[in-house]
């Protein structure tokens, strides 16, 4: 199924905007409803590479985005005991049960609190802080939440 009119136009716009603030980010498939996503790369303060994928529901943009960490994968927790995806849905990692095995869901948006006024940047760079969230972790075993802002 396509998007509608309004959802293209939309889908143009945020292209646009992604662009302009993360270079290395762009969408896909975006002619097919429920199919296009947002991917690229993103390289940490520390220095460590990590992909990003977000997908829009048909819905999009009334519609809450999920949003993984695709590289690396697995993505290991402190001192590598465990992956983060294995927290499954866990309010103190911020993670989703993920539904694409090998890949962490992290909780950019509450899919109750989500607003179609936000944008695709908005999410990326939420995954951006989480991923900043996730390295502090990596030091000391913390959960993420400790170093996240609700909100």
């Amino acid at each position: 199924m396509n998007w509608e009119p309004y959802q293209m136009y939309g889908m143009a716009q945020e292209r646009s905007f992604l662009r302009s603030e993360f270079s290395s980010f762009d969408l896909y498939d975006t002619a097919v409803r429920g199919r296009t996503y947002a991917h690229g790369s993103w390289i940490s303060n520390t220095n460590r590479h990590y992909t990003l994928r977000v997908y829009f529901p048909s819905g999009y943009p009334d519609e809450c985005p999920s949003t993984y960490i695709t590289w690396p994968s697995p993505l290991l927790g402190w001192r590598g005991l465990r992956s983060i995806e294995s927290y499954g849905t866990n309010s103190s990692m911020h993670v989703w049960q993920t539904d694409r095995p090998g890949w962490t869901k992290v909780c950019t948006f509450r899919p109750e609190s989500w607003s179609s006024h936000v944008s695709v940047n908005k999410v990326v760079r939420k995954g951006t802080l989480w991923i900043a969230a996730y390295e502090c972790h990596l030091d000391d075993g913390s959960p993420i939440s400790n170093f996240l802002v609700e909100g």
